[in-house]
C-alpha cells in the first residue's frame, strides 16, 4: 500500500515525526508493506509547500532547522492559509501538530474539521479538537469513513487511549487519576531539590520542557485539557476544559514541599475524573500524596495514569521521561492503525 501524507505544523514534534518516518521507512515497507510520500507541509512561520510527487523530506528538515522557509519546495498555485492548504494538498492522511490555545481549542479544531469534511484521515497530537469537539469530530469521521486518531494528545506516545480502545472492552471506567503535565511535575521536583519556584521554572525552560510563557502549564490549563480528553474518550463524558475544577501550582512554595516530605509524602498536580451517577466530574489540583500511592513516585518529566474500572479495578500506566520522538511515535502508531483499517 502507498499513502500520501500531509503535515500541518512543522515544529519539534512534526520534525521528529519526519525523522521517524525516514528512520522507519524500511520497517514500514518490510513489516507492513507500506510506502509513503509526504506531499505537503504547512507551517505558521516557515511557509508551506505542496508537491504531488512527494517532497524531499530531508531537504524540508534542513530548511526549517536552518531557519529558512519551505516555499522553495512548493509546486503549483500558491496557497493563502492552512485551510486552503487542506483543500489543495493531494493527501490521504493529515498529520496535525499545530499550535494550540488550550482555552479555545483553536485553530486545531477548525483544521481537523476541515480535513474530515474533505474526506481525509486525521492523526492529531493536538488536545484541543478532542477536548472541545470530540463527539462532533468522531461523528464526522464516521460519516465520511475516515480515521480520527489522537494517541499523542495525552502522555505522548504511551498507549493510554489505545488501551481503552483495544483492551478495555465491555468495561466501565469509573475514575481516572493521573500526573499528566511534564512541566509542573518537573517544577515540583525542582522544589524538592531545593530550588526556588522561579529557578525551578527557569530550569524547566532551559531543558526545553517549559514554554517561554509557561502559564498554561503552571495554571493547570494543559492538565485540564488532558483530563477532559481522557474523560470524554474513556468515560463517555462531554466535558470542556472550563468545566474542570482547576487549581495550578503557582502558589506552592518550598515550605509546602518540605512540609509534605516531613509528613512522608509529596505534593503532585493530580488530574482526576470521577463518575458520579450519570455525571462525570473533573478536577486538577495540587494534592499531598502518601508514599504508598504509586503516583507519588512519578518525578521529573515522567507521567502516569491510573484507571479504576468495574472489571480490572486498578490499572496504572507509567511513562518515563519523554522527548518529541515519543510524541511522534504515537502519531506513527495512529497512522498505522488507519492503514490497517481500525477506524474505531
Amino acid at each position: 500500500m502507498h499513502i500520501r501524507i500531509a503535515m500541518l505544523g512543522y515544529g519539534k514534534v512534526a520534525r521528529a515525526l519526519a525523522r521517524l518516518l525516514l528512520r522507519k521507512t524500511d520497517t514500514l515497507r518490510q513489516e507492513y508493506d507500506l510506502t509513503f510520500d509526504v506531499t505537503g507541509i504547512a507551517t505558521r512561520s516557515r511557509g508551506s509547500a505542496i508537491d504531488p510527487a512527494g517532497l524531499d523530506l530531508e531537504e524540508a528538515l534542513r530548511l526549517v532547522d536552518s531557519g529558512d522557509r519551505l516555499d522553495a519546495l512548493h509546486q503549483g498555485p500558491p496557497v493563502a492559509d492552512t485551510l486552503e492548504f487542506i483543500a489543495a494538498c493531494p493527501t490521504d492522511v493529515i498529520m496535525e501538530a499545530t499550535w494550540l490555545n488550550p482555552q479555545t481549542g483553536q485553530p486545531a479544531t477548525d483544521y481537523v474539521r476541515a480535513a474530515l469534511q474533505a474526506g481525509r484521515h486525521v492523526v492529531t497530537a493536538n488536545k484541543g479538537p478532542v477536548a472541545y469537539a470530540y463527539r462532533e469530530l468522531s461523528a464526522l469521521a464516521r460519516q465520511n469513513n475516515c480515521g480520527f486518531f489522537f494517541e499523542s494528545t495525552v502522555m505522548d506516545g504511551a498507549p493510554v487511549l489505545g488501551i481503552g480502545r483495544e483492551a478495555l472492552l465491555a468495561t466501565t471506567v469509573n475514575r481516572i487519576r493521573g500526573i499528566l503535565n511534564s512541566t509542573t511535575n518537573l517544577v515540583l521536583t525542582g522544589l524538592e531539590e531545593g530550588l526556588t519556584f522561579d529557578a525551578a521554572v527557569a530550569s524547566a525552560q532551559a531543558v526545553g520542557v517549559a514554554e517561554a510563557n509557561p502559564s498554561n502549564d503552571l495554571e493547570g490549563w494543559d492538565a485540564a485539557v488532558k483530563i477532559v480528553v481522557l474523560a470524554n474518550v474513556l468515560m463517555g463524558a462531554d466535558l470542556r476544559p472550563q468545566d474542570v475544577d482547576r487549581v495550578g501550582i503557582t502558589d506552592i512554595t518550598g515550605e509546602d514541599i518540605k512540609a509534605a516530605i516531613a509528613e512522608k509524602g509529596r505534593i503532585k498536580l493530580i488530574c482526576e475524573a470521577v463518575r458520579e451517577g450519570d455525571l462525570v466530574r473533573a478536577s486538577v489540583r495540587p494534592i499531598w500524596l502518601p508514599l504508598s500511592d504509586p503516583l507519588c513516585h512519578v518525578s521529573r518529566t515522567s507521567s502516569a495514569v491510573t484507571l479504576e474500572t468495574d472489571t480490572l479495578h486498578h490499572l496504572t500506566l507509567v511513562e518515563g521521561d519523554t522527548d518529541p520522538t515519543t510524541t511522534a511515535y504515537g502519531m506513527l502508531v495512529d497512522m498505522l492503525n488507519i492503514v490497517r483499517g481500525r477506524f474505531d
